[in-house]
């Protein structure tokens, strides 16, 4: 009897045994691919937000020009909205001589966004320059008010600080005026030995543009005081 053969499978068995596994130099660069590839993605991740920092953002609509609106004046009082230039700019008469929107511009008195200004000629007279905020808050000498508003001068003065140049200053220290209705009174205290009436120009300031009007005041209750009005 013959003995039975070799198995066939044996030789398969044998190359499958001696087949070599991938190289360790194969699978190192493998694994570095991989890394390199979310570094990639990192960077690209990086980059896409700088571009999106580096976008320009169009920049928000300008504030609209600050308008009085609703004004009110005193019967028989003028308004004076549109400057006329008179040449270069005069201290101590209330006006915007040069019509750049600042009232006594270089004279020592202090400006803002909002400002109001009185003058008149005869030095023995007392005017009263009264500025009363949306919330009804007068403005006082050296102290602000809530809304900014500060007083920086009440003339004559017996110390001779005002040197015979009656001005009168009510100005915004700083930041936004405050909306609502503003109130300013320009008022006869004391005629003293002054002939009336009292020929008072009163100034305002509102943003850049200026208002002007001219006053007479005498020491009676219907004609001893001036008063505007009007809405930011």
């Amino acid at each position: 009897m013959r003995s039975p053969g070799p198995s066939r499978r044996a030789p398969c068995a044998r190359r499958d045994a001696m087949r070599p596994s991938a190289p360790h130099g194969l699978r190192a660069r493998l694994g570095r691919a991989a890394i390199d590839v979310a570094r990639v993605a990192r960077v690209a991740a990086a980059l896409a937000l700088l571009l999106a920092g580096c976008i320009e953002v169009p920049p928000p609509p300008p504030k609209p020009p600050l308008q009085p609106k609703d004004i009110k004046v005193s019967e028989g009082v003028g308004l004076e909205i549109a400057c006329t230039p008179t040449g270069v700019e005069l201290c101590f008469d209330a006006r915007d001589n040069n019509c750049n929107g600042v009232i006594d511009e270089g004279c020592g008195v202090h400006t803002g966004i909002l400002q109001f200004t009185i003058a008149w000629e005869e030095p023995e007279a007392d005017v009263d320059l009264n500025v009363y905020d949306p919330a009804g808050e007068l403005a006082r000498v050296g102290e602000p008010t809530a809304s900014g508003l500060m007083k920086d001068r009440d003339c004559p003065r017996v110390s001779g600080e005002c040197q015979e140049q009656n001005v009168e200053n009510v100005f915004l220290t700083e930041g936004e005026p405050a909306r609502g209705r503003y109130r300013v009174v320009v008022r006869l205290d004391k005629l003293n030995d002054a002939t009336a009436p009292i020929r008072v120009r009163l100034s305002a300031r509102v943003g850049q543009r200026s208002y002007s009007m001219a006053l007479d005041l005498s020491p009676s209750a219907a004609t001893e005081e001036k008063s505007v009005e009007f809405t930011l």
